[in-house]
């Protein structure tokens, strides 16, 4: 009995150790979107430290980079993408890692996996940009973090979080 009692207080100490190990705070955007944190956490692995840096490289590309102790965990992108020619989530999902293989939506808006989701967005027009659409795309680095239907989740309220801010631009009429 005494190395029943002592096998379950094993467990119980291995299984509450894991949540102890995260130590930061998870963050409650990504660079400026708002998120769940809750959604956000799924992805993130356990540490001391977050932090996150928002990067512009080049066409119009805007990535939101958390690492968790100096290791990348996750990477948020904003991506202008061609319309032409039936351009998709599964054309932008297939040209980042971690994304594939995974689900295209009924509505072939979302394309998700468990470690990685891309999102077109609607109503984002921008000059700067003639021709493209706004996709949203999220990459999971961190090692054990495959959580297919927690990706769904949160790329669609990613998605939608840009589609309110002032990321999705709305060119009608307005001037830059």
């Amino acid at each position: 009995m005494a190395a029943v009692v002592a096998m379950g207080t094993t467990l119980a100490a291995c299984s509450s150790s894991k949540s102890e190990e995260r130590k930061y705070a998870v963050p409650k955007s990504l660079c400026g979107i708002a998120v769940e944190s809750e959604q956000l956490s799924l992805f993130l692995p356990p540490g001391e430290k977050i932090s996150t840096q928002k990067t512009s490289p080049s066409g119009g590309t805007t990535r939101c980079t958390i690492t968790v102790d100096g290791k990348v965990a996750v990477i948020a992108s904003r991506i202008w993408w061609g319309k032409g020619n039936g351009v998709g989530v599964i054309d932008v999902a297939g040209v980042h890692a971690k994304v594939e293989p995974g689900q295209v939506t009924d509505d072939e808006k979302y394309f998700y996996s468990g470690t990685g989701a891309v999102g077109k967005t609607e109503g984002c027009t921008d000059s700067a940009h003639p021709g493209q659409d706004l996709f949203t795309v999220i990459q999971v680095f961190a090692s054990d973090r495959d959580d297919e239907s927690g990706m769904k989740r949160l790329i669609f309220n990613y998605n939608k979080a840009v589609e309110q801010s002032d990321e999705c631009p709305h060119d009608e009429g307005a001037s830059q």
